[in-house]
C-alpha cells in the first residue's frame, strides 16, 4: 500500500529527530521489558517456523510470540500448558513460565505436536529431549574412540533416523540426493558428512525452517555439504562448545548461511554463502569466541560476515568477501547479550565489489550498502594486511552503533592494508568516535576526517580524543530513512542465482569421524597471508562523489542540509557553550579566584559536561531561561532544522 506524502514527511521527521538526537550526543537508554519476575524473550512466528526454534530460559522469564508472517499462527503447548488461541499478522502472546521442564509446542493451524510448525521452550538447566548425554555445554568428555558409521539411506531412510541412531564419536555419512527435511542434532561429537558436497543436498522447499540445527551438543562437525532454500539458516550451532563447517555449500536461506550463536570454540572453512538476507557468516553472542573463519567465499548476501557481540579470540582471515552489499561487518547491538563487540582480528582478506543492490537484504542491514570493512560499534580489534577496494561508499570505516545504549567505536587499529577505488572514501571514523581508534602504515588515497594517519595515528596522542566526522553518517542515515519509509528495494532471497559447483572434500568416503573436539581439534592455527600481495584482477574505476564536508553533492538539498548541520552545528554548540562560560567567570569579579581557576579548567578540560555542569551548578549570573535556551534550546534548534532540511525534499 503506498504511503500518502504527508505520512511519509512525518515518517521521515521522526527519524530524522531519533538521528539527530544521536549524532547530538542525546542517547536514550531504553531497558529491555521484562514480563513478571524476569527477562522477556522474543520468538517470531513466521509461515511456517518458529524462530528460533528452541528457546533456553530461566523459571520466572516470560516468551513472547510475535506473529511476522502474512498467516494467522497459534501457540499450543503440546502438555496443555498454555494455548494462544489464534494471534494474526502483528499480533502476539505471552507465557511466564514458572516452572523448570521442557515445554514443547506447536501451531495447531500448521502442525500437531511434533510435526510441522513446532518449537521447544527449555525452562532451567533442563535437557534437550532425545539428548544422549545429560551434561551441559562445555562439560561433556569426548568419546575414547571413534564410534559406529550409520548410511544414509542404506542403514537409514533419513538424515534424522541416521542423526538419532548415531552415538557420540560416530559418523553419519549421507549418499548423493536430495533431502527435504530440517536435521535436528542432539548428540555430541557426531560428524555429519556427505558424499558429495555439490550433490548431497539438503533442501527447505522454502517452507522449512533450518538445513542442520545442532543444539547444545558440543563438538559436532559437517562436512562436504550443501543446505538451500530454508526459511531460517542453511547450517546452525546454538549453545556449544566445539564447532566446525568445512567444504559446506549454503545458498538462498532467510536468514544466515553458515550460524553459531552462544558457542565458544569453533572453525568455518573451505564454505561457501549466497543469497542470505542477513549474512553468509556470522558467529555472535560469544566472549571469547576462539573461532575462526577462513579460507570461505561469501557473496550476494546482504553481509558477507556478520558478528554481533563477539569478543575475544575471533580470527576472519585469508577468505574473499565480494558483491554483497557490505563485506565484514563485526558490529555491537543490546538485542544479544555481551555487549559491546571486540577484540577481533580481520586479516588477509579480499574485500572487493560490495555494492549489490540486487542481494536480499532486511532494513537492519540495508544502511551498509558500498562498505568493504565496518566495525559497528565495536572496539580493539585489528583490520590489518587485507585488500580492499571497489566500494561505492568506504573502504575501511568505524561507525556508531546507535541502540538502546549509543555504542561508539574505541581502541580499534587499522594498519598495513590497502585500500583503494573508495567512492567517498577510502578510510573513515563516523562520528561521534569514542577516541583511540587508530590507523598507521595504509596504502590510501582519500579519508574522512582528512589525513587520518596523522589526526589518528598509531603513534599520536591526538587518537585519544573523542571525534570522527559526522558526514560520514549520512550514506547510512539515508539508507536507514528509506527502510523506514517502505522504500527498501532490494532483492528476494528464494530468487538469488545458483552458485555454481564448488570444491569437495577429498576422500569423503574413506576418512575418519572428525570431531569438532575444543581445544584440540578446532579452531585450528591458520598462517595468516598478506592479501596486499595477491595477484588479483586490476581494480576498477569507481565513481568518486563530489563532497562538502563529507557530504556528497548527489544526496540532493535534504542530504546536504542534514549533512551539514550533522557535521558543523555540534561544533558550534559546542563552542558557544565553551565561549561564553569562560567570558561568564572571567567577569564574575565577586568570585574567588580558586573557585573562577577551578570551574574554568573543568569547563575546558571536561568534553560536553563541563560547560553543562558549570550551566547548571556553578551559580552563573546568567538569567536561568536564557542558560536553558543556550543548551536545551540550541540541541533543539539544530533537530528542528535538521527535520526541516528532509522536509524541504519531500
Amino acid at each position: 500500500m503506498r504511503r500518502s506524502h504527508r505520512s511519509a514527511r512525518a515518517l521521515r521527521a521522526a527519524a530524522v529527530l531519533g538521528f539527530a538526537s544521536f549524532v547530538a550526543l542525546v542517547p536514550s537508554s531504553i531497558g529491555r521489558a521484562t514480563g513478571p519476575g524476569g527477562e522477556e524473550h522474543q520468538v517470531e512466528a513466521i509461515d511456517n517456523v518458529f524462530a528460533p526454534r528452541t528457546t533456553r530460559i530461566a523459571p520466572g522469564d516470560t516468551v513472547t510470540w510475535t506473529n511476522d508472517g502474512r498467516s494467522p499462527h497459534t501457540v499450543v503447548a503440546d502438555e496443555g500448558a498454555f494455548d494462544s488461541d489464534i494471534v494474526d499478522p502483528g499480533g502476539s502472546f505471552s507465557f511466564t513460565f514458572g516452572r523448570a521442564g521442557a515445554y514443547p509446542y506447536h501451531c495447531s493451524l500448521h502442525g500437531a505436536p511434533g510435526v510441522g510448525m513446532v518449537g521447544l521452550v527449555l525452562v532451567g538447566d533442563v535437557s534437550v529431549p532425545g539428548r544422549t548425554s545429560e551434561v551441559g555445554p562445555g562439560r561433556e568428555e569426548p568419546p575414547g574412540r571413534p564410534g559406529e558409521t550409520v548410511r544414509v539411506p542404506q542403514d537409514a531412510d533419513t538424515i534424522q533416523e541416521a542423526v538419532d541412531r548415531a552415538e557420540p564419536g560416530g559418523l553419519v555419512l549421507i549418499s548423493p540426493g536430495v533431502y527435504e527435511e530440517a536435521v535436528l542434532v542432539t548428540t555430541p561429537f557426531l560428524t555429519i558428512r556427505g558424499l558429495s558436497r555439490n550433490d548431497t543436498i539438503l533442501d527447505g522447499g522454502f517452507e522449512l525452517d533450518s538445513g542442520i540445527s545442532v543444539i547444545e551438543a558440543d563438538g559436532v562437525a559437517i562436512e562436504n555439504l550443501t543446505a538451500r532454500n530454508y526459511v531460517l539458516n542453511g547450517f546452525l550451532w546454538t549453545s556449544v562448545f566445539g564447532y566446525r563447517g568445512s567444504y559446506l555449500t549454503a545458498y538462498n536461506n532467510g536468514d544466515y548461511g553458515l550460524f553459531a550463536y552462544d558457542s565458544a570454540y569453533g572453525q568455518f572453512d573451505r564454505s561457501y554463502a549466497s543469497g542470505h538476507p542477513d549474512s553468509g557468516f556470522y558467529i555472535g553472542q560469544c566472549r571469547p569466541c576462539h573461532a575462526v573463519v577462513t579460507d570461505v567465499l561469501a557473496e550476494n548476501n546482504a553481509l558477507g560476515f556478520s558478528g554481533t557481540n563477539a569478543a575475544g579470540e575471533l580470527l576472519i582471515v585469508n577468505s574473499e568477501w565480494r558483491h554483497n552489499m557490505s563485506g565484514i561487518v563485526p558490529n555491537t547491538l543490546d538485542s544479544e547479550e555481551l555487549a559491546p563487540q571486540s577484540d577481533a582480528l580481520i586479516a588477509g582478506n579480499w574485500v572487493h565489489d560490495n555494492n549489490n543492490t540486487e542481494a536480499p537484504a532486511k532494513p537492519l542491514q540495508y544502511p551498509s550498502l558500498g562498505i568493504g570493512i565496518i566495525v559497528n560499534g565495536g572496539r580493539d580489534n585489528l583490520v590489518t594486511q587485507n585488500l580492499v577496494e571497489d566500494h561505492e561508499s568506504f573502504g575501511i570505516a568505524m561507525l556508531p552503533s546507535p541502540d538502546e545504549n549509543l555504542w561508539l567505536t574505541e581502541g580499534n587499529e587499522i594498519r598495513d592494508n590497502v585500500v583503494r577505488s573508495s567512492g567517498r572514501a577510502d578510510l573513515a571514523v563516523g562520528g561521534p568516535a569514542g577516541g583511540g581508534d587508530c590507523f598507521a602504515g595504509n596504502e590510501y588515497s582519500t579519508s574522512l576526517p582528512a589525513a587520518i594517519e596523522w589526526r589518528g595515528g598509531c603513534g599520536s596522542w591526538l587518537r585519544s580524543l573523542p571525534g570522527g566526522s559526522m558526514g560520514v553518517a549520512l550514506g547510512p542515515l539515508t539508507r536507514y530513512l528509506e527502510a523506514a519509509l517502505g522504500d527498501l528495494e532490494v532483492g528476494d532471497w528464494r530468487a538469488q542465482p545458483m552458485p555454481p559447483a564448488r570444491e569437495e572434500m577429498p576422500g569423503p568416503a574413506q576418512a575418519p569421524p572428525n570431531p569438532a573436539i575444543a581445544e584440540v581439534a578446532v579452531p585450528q592455527r591458520v598462517q595468516i597471508r598478506d592479501a596486499r600481495a595477491l595477484d588479483v584482477p586490476a581494480s576498477t574505476d569507481v565513481s568518486r562523489e563530489v563532497t562538502v564536508l563529507g557530504v556528497p553533492l548527489s544526496a540532493g538539498l535534504a542530504g546536504v542540509l542534514i549533512g551539514l548541520y550533522a557535521y558543523a552545528l555540534p561544533l558550534i554548540l559546542y563552542s558557544s557553550w565553551v565561549s561564553i562560560a569562560l567570558w561568564d567567570l572571567v567577569r564574575q569579579e565577586a568570585v574567588p579566584n580558586r573557585v573562577r581557576v577551578a570551574w574554568m579548567a573543568g569547563v575546558i578540560a571536561v568534553p560536553v559536561l563541563g560547560p553543562v555542569a558549570y550551566y547548571t551548578l556553578g551559580r552563573s549570573p546568567i538569567q536561568r531561561s536564557l542558560r536553558v535556551m543556550l543548551v536545551a534550546g540550541g540541541i533543539a534548534i539544530y533537530v528542528a532544522l535538521a527535520a526541516v532540511g528532509v522536509a524541504l525534499a519531500g
